[in-house]
This record gives C-alpha cells, structure tokens and sequence, in this order.
C-alpha cells in the first residue's frame, strides 16, 4: 500500500510568483515572511514579493535573519516574532534554508516553549500550525513539498529533521523564473542534492511504484539538464526542466525516504559547515558502489535511464557529472578529521540511513567517509 502526502496546492510554471497574494490570502491578510539575510535583497526578488503582497492587501511582518543550515536560536526568535505579531501565516522564501525554518516557525508558534522540545521529542506535534506557504528560489531541497524542517543545534553538534505530517505547506509556489539568479555553484549544489535525493528515494526501501516513477522521471531531467543550467545559467528550458526534476523527486522522496548519503550529510554539515549539496554530491557515488549488491536491479533501471549499460556503471558517470559541474571528487578541502569519524558515523543514525537499501555497518560507513576525506 503507498500513502502519499503533498501540500494542498503546487502551483508550477514560469511567472506564478504574481499570484502570491492571492493563495496567501485565504489565511489572512497578516503573514510572517521568513528569508536569508542577504541575497534576496541583492536580486530584487524580496522587494517585488513585498510589493505584490501589499498590492494584494497583506501586510508582512519581515524576519530576514535565517542563516546557512537554520539554527534553533534562529528558529526561536523567528518563533517569538510571530506569537508577538499575531501572524495569520507563514512564508518562506529562498532556498531550504529559510524555506525550513518557515515551516519550523509555524508549526512551533502556536504552541508552548522553544522549538527544542519538539525537536528533541518531548513533545508531539499532532495539530496543525499557522498556514505555510513555501516559494522557493533554488532547485534541489525540494523543502516545499517535504514534511519536515532540517535544522542544527549548534551548540551539540546535531544536524536533523523535526517533522509532523502537519508540517506540509497549504501551497507551494514553484517558479523556475526565480532560479535564474542562482550563480553556477549554488545550481551545483542545489541540483545536486536533488538527484541524489531522486536516486536515494528510487532504491529506497521504502520506495513504491507511484514514488519510483516520479524518480525515474526526476533522474533523467537532472542528470541531462544540471550541466547546462550551470553552464549558462540564463538557459531557461534547462532551468526550468532542472526545477520540474526537483519538483518530481521531492514529491517523490517525501514519501519513500532517502539512504546513507543524507544519513551521513547531516553530520557533516553539524560538524564542518560544509554545504549540504556539496556533501552529498561527493558521497554519492562512494555511497552507490557499497549499496550495488542490494539494489542492482534498479540500479540497471537508473543506469538506462542516464545513458550507461548497467548499475554498476552509475558511480562513474555520476563522477564524470561532478567534473562537469566543478565539484570535486573529494571534502579535502574541508580538513576533515579522521579522529571525528566515529562521531560522525555515529550521528548519521537517521530515519534516512534506516531508508538505505543495505544495512551498512559502521565499518563500511567509516570506509565511506575516510575516502571521501
């Protein structure tokens, strides 16, 4: 049996910004916009969602301080804003950063307390929050269509989901217009992360035939149409089949999990700062060769899929997609301590490790990471 679960609209297509006003509306006319610090304002698309609101007769409350990888004390203050404000809904704008700590600031808001107590399990959430509206600006979180907000605890070095069924947004506005201000390396990253989250979901455990159509088709956009987004970042078709892939695989992963490259992201992320697509982009293909003995049929379907004769054929093109997208074969750069490995294998004990299709040991996880270093 396969339950699936969407936000209630997903508006998709070139100019479906204009309508903001009108889908946040119906939840009031007093909405808390969440966003990062800087590059909305930089690109102007701040001001033209703050004009098209106002148009449409809502009034917008501002909290522009979401950093890289939300913090708790970030998404508390957020949380203070709102009760303060008495917000009627919730937008996140940007990439899966603010779009996170959106959904966290209004699922926690109405509540009692900090968002720690829910992310750390004291308490359920199982009533809904303010209404969430997800407008995206990058391609590959797919934090629009998810249940759930990644978020880190700075302080303990923890990187992982707070989630609730109630966390999906009532809309999501995906227009691939807004990806055109991407620079090259955050296309990268961002479409990177989206298919690897699109071959993850395909061989999950959890995977079934309604979710592993919406990955095929997500693999063969991505892979075919990252290189030329990042190549020429004003080719609006490859933009445009670049966000319809990320819209397919977060549809997709949503419901059938991901595996050991987000299990073992997540603390690398806590630990080193580094970029989460990053992370993933580089583990991946170290990720797919130890998983090949338990998912080679599908890997076959994923190597047809993008042009190579069988599975295990998969980790080298991936490679040769890294190469043409700039992103290195290795976290080098980032001096990571082979002394944290057993820490980091440690905290990758994720609901998406428990996804992967092979039950890898903590050996072979540190085998993973001590190659990628």
């Amino acid at each position: 049996m396969a339950t699936l679960m969407y936000p209630q609209r997903i508006i998709f297509g070139n100019g479906v910004l204009d309508k903001i006003a009108e889908e946040v509306f119906p939840f009031g006319r007093k909405a808390l916009l969440v966003t990062g610090k800087t590059s909305m304002r930089k690109t102007g698309v701040l001001d033209r969602v703050l004009k098209i609101l106002s148009s449409g007769g809502i009034k917008v409350e501002l909290f522009d301080k979401v950093e890289h990888d939300p913090s708790l004390d970030t998404v508390n203050e957020g949380i203070e804003v709102a009760r303060e404000r008495g917000v009627s809904s919730v937008i996140g704008l940007g990439g899966g950063s603010p779009i996170d700590a959106a959904k966290a600031i209004a699922i926690v808001a109405p509540r009692e307390g900090k968002v720690e107590r829910y992310y750390y399990g004291e308490e359920s959430i199982d009533t809904p929050g303010i209404p969430f509206i997800a407008v995206p600006t990058t391609a590959g979180t797919g934090a629009e269509i998810t249940s759930n907000a990644v978020l880190t605890d700075k302080k303990n070095k923890v990187k992982k989901s707070l989630r609730s069924p109630f966390m999906i947004a009532k809309v999501a506005l995906v227009d691939p217009q807004l990806t055109l201000f991407c620079p090259p390396s955050l296309t990268a990253y961002s479409g990177m992360d989206a298919l690897t989250q699109a071959i993850e979901c395909f061989i999950s455990k959890a995977s079934n035939p309604i979710t592993d159509v919406l990955a095929l088709e997500a693999i063969g956009l991505l892979f075919f149409n990252l290189p030329l987004a990042v190549k020429n970042g004003k080719d609006m078709q490859a933009r445009e089949k670049v966000c319809l892939g990320s819209l397919l695989q977060a549809m997709a992963f949503s419901n059938a999990g991901l595996g050991a490259v987000h299990g073992l992201s997540h603390p690398l992320g806590a630990y080193y700062n580094i970029p989460h697509g990053l992370a993933c982009a580089v583990l991946l293909p170290y990720v797919l060769e130890v998983n090949l003995p338990f998912c080679r049929e599908k890997m076959d379907i994923v190597a047809k899929k993008i042009g190579v004769e069988k599975g295990e054929n998969v980790p080298s093109a991936i490679r040769e997609l890294l190469q043409k997208i700039d992103i290195p074969p290795t976290l080098k750069q980032w001096k990571i301590k082979k002394e944290d490995i057993p820490s980091l294998v440690a905290k990758s004990k994720s609901r998406s490790m428990s996804m992967n299709p092979g039950n890898l040991s903590d050996r072979e996880l540190s085998q993973i990471l001590e190659k990628v270093i």
